[in-house]
């Protein structure tokens, strides 16, 4: 299978006359799916493995298992479960599933995971700059990335944090944790996940990166086109409330970053699908109550596009890089048709496969940005991880197989300068 990030001859050619202060970098951004380090596993495991008891309609931890307890893989795991457990210290025991049952993991198999993740990481991204997020930390990162890299993250909150790595060989870089974009005006319980940003220095030009990982389940305005449907990102839904919530911090900081002229890259898991908004008709509103993107974003101000509201021009436009796939894994041109409309279930699950992307979050969640001087020729590639973002039950004595991960990686070479 081609190495989806690979530099064609003519692109690298390009590179090399673009100019000569251009510097080209390789980002990507890896939503690795509630990843622990592997000493956070073991704590996983024992509270999986723990007995709970039905106690008033609520699965709780018990003193000894008895005939009446289940172990913590066998709850009815999902949305408002019945389990007393924090999600914020640990992931639910359900993550990983064959055939819609939950597979019990071993130290053994999750180690497995961790080698095949760092595996692609080290041996296939080779990224100069890469963006995690449901990482619990640094030392999560660093068992897959060994000595070449720097890594910043952060403590406390909840388990699924943010990282970013950069080689070692661009030099100091300044971390610093965006809690804005946590509301932290809510009860902690309520909070969303804040941003992670990187300073750093290439070749003497400022570059200032930005991870995100923003609210979920509001993902695309062509999802429930009734006004209060799900995805509308200006409706009374819980989630594209907490989503709009956090488009004014987003801006927040592309403003204040991009005052000096830096060079920006925001990269992640946005949760809602750009390209759809991208789509739109240009008259299409960007807000509810009419006006301009550039008005003043007072709190009663309600947004409709995500994208067209942070892509206002001001101080600096900013370009959504065109995300693509390998041809060997979309011969029916799925990922280019996925840009403007929603695939149907079968086309979808085509991309899905272990024949093809694999994972199960294939497209519209993951985005590369970039805005001032920097530019991506090439636009970005989703990396396919075919039948290794699979998970398989254990059987015939073998193993079960973890799934790297339900995203795949997505990835640009950029090129940084004045």
């Amino acid at each position: 299978m081609r190495l989806a990030f690979a530099l064609t001859a003519a692109a690298l050619s390009g590179l090399l006359s673009h100019t000569a202060a251009a510097a080209p970098l390789k980002v990507v951004t890896w939503n690795l799916g509630w990843h622990l380090s592997q000493a956070e596993t073991r704590d996983w495991i024992a509270a999986c493995s723990a007995p709970f008891a039905l106690d008033n309609g609520t699965w709780k931890p018990a003193a000894s298992a008895t005939a009446d307890t289940k172990p913590g893989w066998e709850l009815p795991w999902g949305r408002n479960a019945p389990v007393q457990w924090d999600i914020g210290v640990l992931p639910p025991c359900d993550i990983y599933q064959a055939n819609r049952a939950v597979v019990p993991i071993t130290e053994a198999a999750y180690a497995t995971r961790v080698a095949r993740i760092g595996s692609i990481v080290r041996d296939q991204l080779k990224a100069d700059v890469i963006a995690f997020q449901e990482v619990s930390g640094a030392p999560a990162v660093r068992e897959l990335l060994g000595q070449g890299y720097d890594v910043c993250s952060y403590e406390g909150h909840k388990v699924q944090r943010l990282a970013i790595a950069w080689k070692k060989s661009l030099g100091a870089g300044r971390c610093a944790v965006e809690w804005p974009l946590s509301l932290p005006q809510r009860a902690l319980r309520d909070q969303v996940r804040p941003g992670l940003s990187l300073a750093l220095n290439v070749d003497g030009k400022p570059l200032k990166v930005l991870t995100v990982h923003l609210k979920s389940s509001c993902v695309s305005p062509f999802d429930e086109r009734a006004a209060e449907g799900r995805g509308q990102l200006d409706s009374a839904e819980p989630n594209c409330v907490s989503l709009q919530q956090q488009l004014a911090p987003l801006e927040a900081w592309v403003d204040r970053e991009a005052a000096d002229g830096s060079a920006l890259v925001l990269l992640g898991d946005f949760n809602r699908n750009l390209a759809h908004e991208a789509s739109e008709p240009g008259d299409a509103a960007v807000r509810s109550a009419g006006g301009s993107a550039t008005d003043p974003h007072g709190p009663g101000v309600k947004v409709r596009s995500l994208w067209r509201e942070l892509n206002d021009g001001q101080p600096l436009a900013l370009r959504l890089l065109d995300s693509q796939c390998t041809s060997d894994v979309d011969a029916p041109g799925l990922c280019k048709l996925a840009k403007s409309r929603n695939l149907e279930r079968e086309q979808m699950n085509a991309l899905r496969s272990g024949e093809a992307l694999g994972c199960r979050n294939p497209l519209g969640l993951d985005h590369i940005v970039v805005g001032g001087p920097v530019q991506a020729p090439e636009g970005a590639f989703k990396h396919p991880l075919g039948r290794l973002a699979l998970t398989l039950a254990a059987k015939d004595g073998r193993e079960a197989q973890l799934g790297v991960s339900d995203h795949c990686p997505l990835g640009a070479v950029v090129e940084v300068g004045r």
